[in-house]
């Protein structure tokens, strides 16, 4: 494993923004990146498990504004990767901006060139009609055969230097990738490849389903339509199907023209339903689709299939304000209303184009994750990012576990001006039970104003963590990321 350190250095984006009004504790999470820098020393309390020998990745916004003018909404923000890697008991930690094409070309503008997921587009008719658009790279990570890429549905993957986070380009993985790839690909362990797609948007938006096998080049295995100008954020994927659940949320061509973001501008029609797209990956040209009840699925949990039937958990939306309450004002440090969401699980019998679904979580929680090895397969245990509260108006200050076969909730709660982020499961080396190992979380301390990368035992989470991680600044709270074991 590469462990060579790097200088800190300030870096050169023009840094006149951002920070929020410090109205509440976790605000400071919402900060511009103050120091990008390579892979340096961090002090670590506790002791690191001598089986953690890999790399921590994780991807967010790292500045929230360009040229004094602040985007609108957390998801808008440049991208960020930031790094932990464990070798020998010791901790590297490394944070980058992602210098996106869009990015640079604001940066020698000197003022804002782009809308986003919800910021205003600033040249209505170029971005829409000649697609000249900003992919902010911001939201999750993918490893791929070595290769190491942020990701967001805004554009194609941006390939990052695992030596020191630097920025390679954005690419399409040898043409295999069209307008877009979107922020959540899925490792299935049993077909040894990962699952993906892509939105290219019109009056009917064209759906591309890509594979990238561990061995081989990446590849589109099949397209379909949907109606309207869509959105959608994730899917799921079984041994033997690929899911989509599409909110009746379509983006409107007259509000972007007059000054509305694409998200507080799209319309929400619930007599429409949701379309539930099912993809047999091994016949991906025979579809099933069919129509139920109005939801959004943001993030899925993970799917399986038993008797002939695709089980999909995934964090249930009556409607996108159940998210948006929550998520648009957190830039401009408040909170407009509680999360409003439960976690479901969806049966889908593809023979019959049915489906019902059932609560199995009534409480606020998003970012879920499960372990690596059980994706595509029957799960038991569940991590989310939480709250301490019944009515949280703070952002997440917990990790939840849920044991679905129990029905057991262990909470790991880190104290008061304490912001947990998505919990990334690693296994223990031979472990025989799903949950042996350990929860990596990136913590911002609202009191030191800086973040650590806490190591949580997952069988015992609400126990003190044995490790922390520490940066000597804050990292900007994110979304999504990933463990890289060290190559053998």
């Amino acid at each position: 494993m590469n462990v060579a350190t790097d200088s800190i250095a300030t870096h050169d984006v023009a840094r006149t923004v951002s920070k929020p009004p410090p109205e509440a504790g976790w605000s400071g999470g919402f900060c511009d990146l103050r120091v990008e820098h390579g892979f340096v020393p961090l002090d670590v309390d506790g002791a690191l498990p001598p089986e953690l020998e890999g790399t921590f990745y994780r991807n967010g916004p790292g500045r929230f504004g360009v040229a004094g003018e602040r985007y609108r909404h957390w998801f808008d923000g440049d991208g960020a990767v930031s790094a932990v890697r464990m070798t020998g008991g010791k901790a590297f930690g490394a944070a980058k901006l992602v210098r996106t094409a869009g990015m640079l070309r604001e940066q020698q503008a000197g003022r804002r060139l782009f809308g986003s997921y919800d910021t205003p587009m600033a040249r209505p008719l170029r971005e829409i009609f000649l697609g000249d658009t900003k992919n902010p790279a911001n939201t999750s990570v993918l490893l791929w055969q070595s290769r190491l890429f942020a990701t967001c549905e805004a554009g194609k993957p941006y390939e990052v230097s695992t030596d020191d986070l630097s920025t390679v380009g954005e690419t399409d993985l040898g043409g295999a990738i069209g307008a877009a790839f979107s922020a959540h690909p899925h490792y299935v362990p049993q077909r040894r490849c990962t699952y993906n797609f892509g939105i290219r948007r019109g009056r009917k938006s064209s759906v591309d389903v890509y594979a990238l096998p561990d061995d081989g080049a990446a590849r589109r295995i099949t397209t379909f339509t949907v109606d309207g100008t869509r959105m959608n954020h994730d899917f799921a994927v079984s041994e033997r199907h690929a899911v989509f659940v599409f909110a009746p949320a379509f983006l409107s061509l007259p509000a972007l023209l007059f000054g509305k973001g694409p998200t507080s501008g799209a319309k929400w029609r619930p007599e429409r339903g949701a379309e539930i797209v099912v993809v047999p990956l091994d016949d991906p040209e025979k579809i099933i689709r069919f129509t139920i009840d109005a939801c959004m699925l943001e993030h899925s949990v993970n799917a399986f299939e038993e008797g002939g039937k695709v089980y999909v958990d995934y964090i249930h939306y009556a409607s996108p304000e159940g998210l948006e309450g929550f998520a648009r004002g957190l830039v401009r440090g408040r909170i407009d209303a509680p999360l409003a969401n439960e976690v479901r699980r969806l049966v889908i019998d593809p023979t019959r184009r049915t489906a019902v679904s059932e609560t199995l979580l009534d409480r606020r929680v998003e970012l879920p994750r499960v372990a690596d090895r059980v994706v595509g397969a029957r799960h038991r245990f569940v991590y989310y990012a939480g709250f301490t509260a019944k009515r949280p108006d703070s952002h997440f200050d917990a990790v939840v576990k849920h044991d679905l076969d129990t029905g057991a909730i262990s909470t790991y709660a880190p104290g008061r001006d304490q912001y947990p982020s998505e919990a990334v499961f690693v296994a223990r080396p031979g472990a025989a039970r799903e949950d042996d190992g350990w929860l990596l979380t990136l913590v911002y301390d609202a009191v030191a104003d800086a973040s650590r990368l806490d190591v949580l035992d997952a069988r015992r989470i609400d126990e003190r963590p044995v490790a922390s991680c520490r940066f000597e600044q804050p990292i900007p709270l994110g979304f999504h990321g990933l463990w890289a074991p060290a190559a053998a």
